[in-house]
């Protein structure tokens, strides 16, 4: 075998093992994990007996979509992102009423979409006995004394006189400098916008029943707010939320809103926030938000159309198109089995879909491709959800959605 042939043949087996190395590396690395952090209350804190905000935070590329709070090692409550696809990083306040005074474990995990759990994070807290309130350390008035040495004995008397001093060159001392007091630091003048007392009555309401919504806004700070926002989330769904703008918000002031939602139709860890965007710069952000659990009475499902969508919204004819069907269950149960169909023109079938099921409060996207053989300025197009009734619904008549469509010609 000649030399070139030889070191060829080398150069191959060195590229595979590299490469082999290479895979056994990416086969034993582990996938990466959602993190998550208790930020408030910090390890070996004082509460005080009742109502504990733990202040959670997760992140995940993939995203988050629960977390789990548990107490002592016992499962306390679980929280689902409104988002069901996920948020990649979600700050969330999980309430946990102290009712046994002593020392208390709380820890959080967090869930991406892929139902992968990352490392429990853990805080240790003392709740304190009724009429206890949480220590306030006081910080020392002045400096420490100055540690001083025991001096040594003085050296022994002898006959010896001592030498004659030796004149020196060093002038005598001068006047001294007085140093300046330090800078105190000026107060930084911000607002604290806090969210609290959220109440939704009545907390069971009847399927399609009217809830009353009340909470109380203020401003702990030591500035005006500057214009902000208030939000009541419902629902996953995109329009399940009311929301206002307010003026702004003198320091020591606040109110109580009052909004009433005529209809409802889901059960929902509501959500309320005072500045739910971070877009007032705040001396504390981790009290903006409160949640109180609504659970609408059972009933059955309730499936309907939402919206039909066309990218182009004017097709051309002989050019595909994508059609989209979005379907929400608002009843109070899931449902099974169902299809979907939409008709491009009359009673022309252009796209179907077998639904296996979808979860009371649950919507959904149904895509398809279609192409227009023919054109038209004015073809009427139908969204038909249960087509074949297979479901039982609390409301049959809701299972259609008309949506007029302009065909332009090739």
């Amino acid at each position: 075998m000649d030399t070139v042939r030889v070191r060829k043949l080398a150069l191959v087996m060195i590229v595979a093992l590299i490469v082999s190395g290479i895979v056994a590396c990416d086969i034993g690395r582990e996938p990466a994990k959602p993190t998550v952090t208790i930020t408030a209350p910090t390890s070996d804190a004082q509460v005080e007996l009742g109502d504990v905000n733990v202040l959670v935070s997760a992140s995940d590329p993939k995203g988050i979509v629960r977390v789990e709070l548990s107490v002592d090692g016992a499962l306390y409550r679980t929280d689902a992102n409104p988002d069901p696809e996920g948020q990649p990083s979600w700050a969330l306040v999980q309430m946990w009423t102290a009712t046994d005074p002593g020392m208390h474990t709380l820890s959080v995990t967090a869930y991406n979409v892929d139902g992968a759990a990352s490392d429990p994070w853990a805080v240790t807290v003392e709740v304190l006995e009724e009429g206890e309130v949480v220590a306030t350390p006081t910080p020392p008035t002045g400096p420490p004394p100055a540690a001083t040495d025991t001096p040594p004995p003085p050296p022994a008397a002898t006959d010896t006189p001592p030498p004659p001093a030796e004149p020196t060159d060093t002038p005598p001392p001068g006047p001294t400098d007085t140093p300046e007091p330090e800078p105190t630091d000026t107060p930084v003048l911000l607002p604290d916008l806090v969210l609290s007392a959220l109440l939704v009555t009545p907390s069971d309401p009847a399927w399609g029943g009217s809830v009353q919504v009340r909470f109380d806004v203020g401003n702990l700070g030591n500035a005006p707010s500057g214009p902000y926002k208030i939000v009541w989330r419902y629902g996953p769904g995109d329009f399940d939320v009311i929301e206002d703008n307010k003026p702004s918000l003198p320091p020591g002031s606040g109110g109580t809103v009052n909004w009433t939602l005529p209809e409802i139709y889901a059960s929902y860890n509501t959500v309320a926030a005072v500045d739910p965007f971070n877009e007032v710069e705040e001396s504390n952000e981790g009290n903006n938000s409160e949640q109180f659990m609504v659970n609408v009475g059972p009933l059955e499902a309730d499936l309907y159309p939402t919206e039909i969508r066309l990218v182009p919204p004017s097709p051309q004819q002989g050019s595909p198109v994508m059609v989209g069907v979005h379907v929400r269950n608002r009843g109070g149960t899931n449902a099974g089995a169902f299809r979907v169909i939409w008709r491009a023109a009359g009673p022309t079938l252009g796209c179907q879909w077998v639904v296996a099921s979808l979860a009371a409060g649950d919507e959904r996207w149904y895509q398809c491709e279609f192409t227009y053989g023919g054109w038209n300025p004015n073809y009427t197009t139908t969204a038909v959800v249960d087509v074949d009734g297979d479901v039982a619904e609390a409301d049959e008549t809701n299972n259609e959605l008309v949506l007029m469509v302009n065909v332009r010609p090739d």
